[in-house]
């Protein structure tokens, strides 16, 4: 068991001086940062950090210079984290401000946790890439709670289900098309939600699952196709239809089939508990 010492932490410190010289921190203080981050038997060479374990600690005792310097010289390093969720440059301009805020503000504050396991910067970009999905995420909350889509398309004047409203299949056919999304596994109704609803394009949604667009964009059709084809069997056995009676009816709304669906989906959504439905799954093996 290896046991932080005074020789190494003042090591780390005289370090950490030469890299931030206008930083001004009191060796106590930075001995009370490093053995409330690294315990008193740290696995990993954190010393090799020492210089991004100093900055931190400035940031985190309210130090301005430490503050100017990882909004200045680190933050900027790590924006490609951030667009490489969502490459829209409004996006990552708005996801700055949050990412400092999370970084620096309040007792929670992101960058107290730092503990020299790998280069700052590193670290970094996996915080600039939670606060982007977070982003996507509220921003699919908002859609979702805004959207009112089923009362708005049976107020429009051009309802893409319009021929099907006035048909006798009009609330089975929606009944059937909620019980397929219910039945779908949390992963693949939350694809359908995250681009349906949320807009999300293929690349991000490969981005989120850490998959390829190839494979992102074979899932989704996937999962389009297992709606439909569960809507098909439910109406056969309910209706007694051929496959050429339901193409009859399937071929009107074909078309607008991913309206429908985003209406579905837009209904109310356990955001709070659904986090491990948008965690990234491991990469499928083509």
């Amino acid at each position: 068991m290896r046991v932080v010492d005074d020789a190494a932490l003042r090591r780390a410190f005289v370090a950490g001086q030469e890299t931030w010289p206008r930083i001004e921190l009191e060796f106590e203080a930075f001995r009370a940062h490093l053995t409330r981050v690294l315990g008193e038997a740290p696995e990993w060479d954190w010393a090799r950090n020492a210089s991004d374990l100093y900055l931190c600690c400035g940031c985190a005792t309210g130090d301005r210079e430490a503050t100017r310097a990882l909004e200045v010289q680190a933050l900027p390093k790590v924006l490609n984290a951030i667009s490489r969720v969502e490459a829209d440059p409004q996006f990552v301009e708005d996801a700055r401000p949050a990412l400092r805020d999370k970084l620096l503000v309040g007792p929670q504050a992101k960058i107290c946790a730092y503990a020299g396991r790998g280069s700052l910067v590193a670290w970094l970009n996996v915080a600039a890439a939670h606060v982007a999905l977070d982003a996507v995420r509220e921003r699919i909350a908002h859609r979702a709670r805004q959207a009112e889509l089923p009362e708005r398309l049976a107020q429009a004047d051009v309802n893409p289900l319009s021929d099907i409203v006035r048909s006798r299949y009009a609330a089975d056919f929606q009944e059937a098309l909620a019980a397929a999304v219910r039945d779908l596994s949390p992963r693949d109704r939350n694809l359908l939600r995250l681009r349906l609803v949320g807009l999300c394009s293929i690349d991000q949604l490969g981005r989120m699952y850490r998959v390829n667009r190839a494979t992102a964009a074979r899932w989704l059709e996937a999962v389009r196709k297992r709606v439909f084809e569960a809507v098909r069997r439910q109406l056969q056995l309910t209706h007694g239809l051929t496959d050429r009676e339901f193409d009859s009816i399937a071929r009107s709304v074909q078309s607008q089939l991913d309206l429908r669906l985003s209406a579905t989906l837009s209904g109310p959504l356990p955001f709070a508990n659904a986090s491990s439905e948008t965690e990234p799954t491991p990469p499928d093996r083509d």
